[in-house]
């Protein structure tokens, strides 16, 4: 269960002590105004930080996460976790990036703001997929410790408007992993169609689409060590 964030508890009339409104209203606006860590991350962290602030996503795990509920803004403080449950138009900062909470339902990039396009984002590899988060940048790195079976996207910026992304794809010591793309990736006449296998080998991947991702064109090519 999780509160709303907004509006504020207020001192009762007639009371002497305001410390249980006024340490909850403290932690309300610490939430919305601390950089927010991640809205991906799905298990309860084992070891955090006071202050840490995450978005809770879909099937979060952990004795605490796994009772709050999709999109609340969980804080951590005092070796406890408190949840608040956004409203519509909230803005927060995700990683660098700025996140609203839209009425439908959801965090988005907001419409008509700049997004800061010069951050570098790891991408991981979840049970062998890899969901890349255009809300993020445009410039993603990601480390092949297993297959990669499927790559999904999140935020792109809609129809009517384009996005070229970069993903400087790099083998682990083991090597030989591969990279399936997706069937709505077309490939640019002279470019590689596969990963380099070798240990530690480097490629990079530039994708471009105009289309809210129907259809990507790429380029690959491999990477100097």
């Amino acid at each position: 269960m999780s509160d709303p964030i907004y509006p504020l508890e207020t001192w009762q009339q007639n009371t002497l002590d305001n410390s249980i409104p006024a340490n909850t209203n403290w932690l309300r606006e610490e939430a919305v105004n601390r950089r927010v860590l991640s809205k991906t991350t799905t298990a309860q962290p084992g070891s955090p930080s006071d202050g840490d602030v995450y978005i809770i996503p879909a099937a979060a795990t952990g004795s605490q996460w796994s009772t709050f509920s999709q999109n609340d803004i969980a804080i951590y403080r005092g070796g406890t976790w408190y949840a608040y449950a956004p409203v519509s138009g909230l803005i927060v900062n995700l990683a660098g990036t700025l996140q609203e909470y839209t009425s439908g339902g959801g965090w988005q990039a907001p419409s008509g703001l700049a997004i800061p396009r010069n951050s570098v984002t790891a991408l991981s590899i979840s049970t062998g997929v890899v969901d890349i988060d255009c809300s993020l940048g445009d410039y993603f790195t990601l480390s092949l410790t297993a297959n990669v079976t499927s790559i999904t996207f999140s935020n792109l910026p809609g129809s009517g408007k384009g996005a070229s992304l970069a993903i400087r794809i790099r083998q682990d010591g083991t090597g030989a992993r591969t990279v399936a793309l997706p069937s709505s990736f077309k490939v640019i006449t002279g470019s590689d169609t596969s990963v380099q296998s070798a240990a530690n080998a480097y490629t990079v991947l530039m994708i471009t689409t105009f289309d809210n991702g129907t259809r990507w064109e790429y380029s690959m090519k491999a990477g100097a060590a």
